[in-house]
This record gives structure tokens, sequence and C-alpha cells, in this order.
């Protein structure tokens, strides 16, 4: 007797992947009832690969996440009162706490045991562990906090968003950038460049370290990205709307051409579609917009 059992590719919405930082592997799983104390069980190892899907030598990272140079008093002096008085605080709050801690650090590296203010010489394992390095770890952290809060001010010299965003973005898509974006800014633009980049997003978790020491670290890491628009205007001046300056269209068919539809495994692991709109310039913060990924279909990811 034998029973044939036909599954469409279509209808999986899986495939598989090897990235840089997860790897992820199809397996069919039977089992058989057949009477026995244990029902018998076939598992097997699919190699569902996607077709179509060209080389991308783009440097993703650079792309998704580009250095961002700015000159911190022209910005400072290019954004509201009131996050003027915000930036302030936190610069002030954050040279208190990190100049203290250090301190107390220096302390009490060279106090004994039961002498120390805060850091004392033996982690959580008993191992010897230095309190200046604590400190400093200590002081590390607080510092990046406190300077992504800084940055968020920074970014106050303008509004800027994504607006207008159709439901459905095809594969065949083209949208003029300045009817999906809409912004002002206090201070005149010089040589300003928009660019809009896609790739595929790499998510996934690893443990690090061993004992008490042993923690979950979350990753996200960019992958086969593309530029879907690039244009540079010399000048927009204070109070413009930037969107009447950016002309030229958005087409999508790159995006589609060269990423992996998303393939989520877990709520922390799998393969995301992401894009973003970057607005940059040389003095102030640059401008970075995350767009929905609602609108894309998987079908479309698909070898036309």
């Amino acid at each position: 007797l034998r029973n044939e059992l036909v599954i469409h590719r279509a209808q999986l919405q899986a495939y598989t992947y090897r990235g840089s930082m997860i790897d992820v592997v199809i397996e069919s799983e039977l089992e058989i009832d057949d009477g026995l104390v244990v029902d018998t069980t076939i598992r097997e190892e699919e190699e569902l690969l996607l077709g179509g899907k060209p080389a991308v030598s783009n440097d993703a990272k650079g792309l998704i996440e580009p250095a961002d140079a700015f000159d911190f008093l022209t910005n400072f002096k290019a954004i509201p009162p009131v996050n003027k008085g915000i930036t302030a605080v936190l610069v002030l709050i954050g040279a208190i706490v990190i100049s203290v801690n250090t301190l107390v650090g220096i302390r009490d590296q060279f106090k004994p045991d039961g002498q120390t203010l805060f850091y004392d010489h033996r982690d959580s394992d008993g191992d010897s562990e230095s309190p200046l390095q604590k400190s400093l770890v200590g002081s590390g952290i607080v510092g990046a906090a406190l300077w992504l809060a800084i940055r968020r001010q920074l970014r106050k010299y303008m509004t800027f968003e994504i607006c207008n965003m159709p439901g459905q973005v095809g594969r065949t898509a083209v949208l003029r950038a300045g009817a999906v974006l809409r912004g002002r800014a206090r201070v005149d633009l010089h040589r300003v460049r928009l660019r809009i980049v896609a790739c595929n997003m790499e998510r996934g978790q690893y443990t690090r370290g061993s004992g008490t020491k042993k923690r979950t670290v979350s990753f996200k890491h960019p992958a086969r990205a593309v530029v879907l628009y690039d244009q540079e205007i010399p000048l927009i001046p204070a109070g413009a709307p930037v969107e009447s300056y950016f002309t030229g269209e958005i087409a999508f068919e790159p995006m589609y051409q060269a990423l992996y539809p998303p393939q989520k495994i877990s709520g922390s692991h799998g393969l995301a579609v992401y894009w973003e709109v970057q607005l940059i310039h040389d003095e102030l913060v640059d401008q970075e917009l995350i767009g929905p990924v609602e609108c894309f279909a998987w079908k479309d990811f698909l070898e036309a």
C-alpha cells in the first residue's frame, strides 16, 4: 500500500537560509500510528532553496548604520530652547555620575574588602575582580545610555516622518519620495542627502559567559542591503517643506529582487525585511525613520 502526500511549496512560506549570524534549516517529521507501543517517527532534513536571488556585494552594515559625523555645538544651536535645556541637564548628569563612579572605583581599587564603598574585589562567583574595572564598565553603560538620550534631543532641529504609505506596495510599485515623507527644519540644511535603503535583518539570541555570569544576548544583523533611493540637495531653507525638494521616485523592485521574504521562527529568531529612510547631514545628527513592512506581500519576493 502506497500513500502519496503532496505539499505545495507556495503553502509552506518557508525556505532554507544560511547567513552570517543565523541559519534556517527545514525539517520534516512523519509520525506513523502503526499500532505498536511506540509510534514510528521519520525525520528528514529538507533543502528548500529560493532561486533567483542575485549576489549582493553592498556593505549592509555600512548602509543601514552609516557613520554619523556632526558638529555638537552647531547642532546644539539648531534645536529648540526646551531641548537645549534637556541636553544640558543630560550632559551635566552624565559628567557627575561618571566622575563620581570612576572616583569610587579608584578608591575601592586600593582598599581591602570590608572597607570598600561600592565595588569589592570579588565577582558573584567568588573570583578576583578589579573594582576599577567594574566602575569603568558601569560608567560605560551609563554613558552609552545618556548619549543615546542626548542624540535623541539633538535630532529635534527638525520634524521628519513617513506618511501616506499605501496599504500594499507590490513588486513593480514606484512611489514619489516627496509623497511619502514630510518634514521641516528650524535651520538651513546645506548639502543634505536623502537615502532609502532596505535589507534582510537576521535576528536571534546567543548565550555568553558561564555560571552566574551567563546571560542571553539578543542581536540584529543586517544582510543583503540595497539602495532604493539616493538624492542630494544643495540647500533646503529653514521652514521649507523638505518633501517638495525630493522629486525622485522610489522603485521597490530592487528590494523584492535582492531580498528574501520574511521568515519568523520565533518571537526572537528569524529573518525579517527591514527598510529605513535616512536624512544625512555633515553638521547635524542624521535623521532615521524605520519604514512599515506590513505593506509588502510574501509572494512578491519570489522569483517573477
